[in-house]
């Protein structure tokens, strides 16, 4: 089998080729078996830059593993990482179709894997390392040659760090062009596999496949992402059914005033992450699982809060570094590193015990985020809140709560508090030390004077 090298045998994605054609086909892709993780969509997309620049002959492609990875920091002995993504690359099945769910006449349809092999090779002589990989041929010339495509930048890719930051910038900038600057309406359920990178089948929890956690876990902060790193604005368009939000599109624009520049590098892998976890006292082994497991985002918050925790002087000292992170890693309670600061709460008096002021800002703070989650709920699940609500707490308050509850209800200033407070109990348990250390390390506030 002939094999094409790249062009340019070194720094295969610099400045000069850091935009990818990318084929239409290949941006809403749906995976049906296996995960979709942020590193594996970046390398993706980088081995595709490599085969757009590669010379007219052959079928197999190569690259040098240093020019894929490009990271200072990684070294070209330890190709774990790239292994485990190429593994999956080879492994993940993926529907391919022009980014829409209608079945309109003419349309095609197909599911392959992303690459159809590749292989990880030393030349004795120079004692380089290079990847060679291929495409399954149905799908080869539509990805290296497409007559539609998406003008992806890979330095903005560099700068995301969600998969479904970089998935709803790959959709959104398909349509930046369009005169109407709308991407698709499809129902919202059609979106949730591809942002988040899972098969349906593997959702954990049946009752997360409502809309509402769909746009709480995905569909804001990826929003966001793309909006503060790229040169696109994006809009979230919900179109209801009386009060569910059955399809969503999204509106892109250009952003008016230029981004700054980025490092002309799109770094797939932060070796970096890996250097402090391991500094953490996980095994390396450990800590390249961790890490090609989770989106980087999360990685980079949990080692945040955590180094944060450590170096803290007004807290009980940290026992296990290690079991802090893979705690905060696992349940998600870090907060994200741009997530903006809440309005600091009102301090309580200076003789008040720093645990008791912790414990009043903090339930403060949790009847906000009920409030949000209850208007979010439609008509029949606000109803039922309210009924659980009186089932199982109300008779236990005093006279006076219960009279301004069944006058006024939620809008009650005093029965408000004992709903909410509920509300907040009910969806997310009492808080652990994990709640109350993110908290703290959140928000601008002071334990001690």
């Amino acid at each position: 089998m002939a094999t094409r090298a790249s062009k340019k045998k070194t720094d295969v994605v610099s400045q000069n080729s850091s935009e990818l054609r990318k084929a239409v086909e290949a941006i809403a892709i749906q995976p049906k078996s296996g995960k979709i993780t942020l590193l594996t969509r970046k390398l993706f997309n980088v081995l595709l830059a490599v085969a757009q620049q590669a010379d007219e002959s052959g079928d197999t492609y190569r690259a040098l593993l240093s020019d894929i990875v490009v990271n200072s920091a990684f070294d070209s002995n330890d190709t774990a990482l790239v292994k485990e993504h190429l593994r999956r690359m080879v492994s993940v099945q993926v529907e391919w179709s022009t980014g829409t769910s209608s079945q309109k006449p003419g349309r095609k349809w197909g599911i392959s894997t992303l690459i159809a092999d590749a292989e990880i090779l030393e030349d004795t002589t120079t004692r380089r390392v290079w990847v060679e990989f291929s495409f399954a041929p149905k799908i080869k010339k539509k990805l290296l040659d497409p007559v539609q495509y998406a003008r992806l930048s890979l330095q903005f890719q560099s700068q995301l760090r969600s998969s479904a930051g970089l998935a709803l910038y790959e959709i959104c900038v398909r349509y930046l062009t369009n005169p109407s600057h709308l991407t698709m309406r499809e129902p919202w359920g059609w979106w949730r596999p591809i942002l988040s990178g899972t098969p349906d089948s593997k959702a954990i929890d049946e009752a997360k496949r409502e809309y509402k956690y769909f746009k709480r876990d995905y569909l804001r902060s990826a929003i966001a992402e793309v909006n503060s790193v790229t040169n696109i604005n994006v809009e979230l368009i919900e179109h209801r059914e009386g009060r569910r939000v059955s399809e969503i599109q999204f509106r892109v624009v250009e952003r008016k005033q230029p981004i700054l520049a980025f490092d002309v590098h799109p770094n797939v892998f932060d070796s970096t992450l890996v250097d402090r976890m391991v500094g953490l006292g996980i095994p390396l082994k450990e800590a390249k699982i961790l890490y090609g497991d989770n989106e980087e985002g999360r990685v980079q918050a949990a080692l945040q809060m955590t180094e944060q925790r450590i170096r803290s002087t007004t807290l009980p000292v940290v026992r296990s570094a290690a079991a802090l992170f893979k705690d905060a890693l696992k349940k998600g309670y870090a907060p994200p590193l741009d997530e903006v600061r809440a309005p600091q709460v009102k301090r309580m008096d200076r003789g008040e015990d720093p645990k008791t002021r912790l414990l009043t800002e903090y339930a403060a703070y949790r009847r906000r985020q009920a409030r949000e989650l209850y208007e979010e709920q439609d008509d029949t699940e606000q109803e039922l809140s309210r009924e659980l609500f009186e089932d199982e707490t109300l008779r236990g308050l005093g006279a006076h709560l219960r009279d301004e509850w069944r006058k006024r209800g939620v809008s009650s200033k005093i029965a408000e508090i004992a709903f909410f407070d509920w509300l907040a109990l009910k969806t997310w348990g009492e808080p652990t030390d994990g709640d109350l250390l993110a908290f703290t390390l959140n928000h601008e506030r002071t334990l001690n004077d």
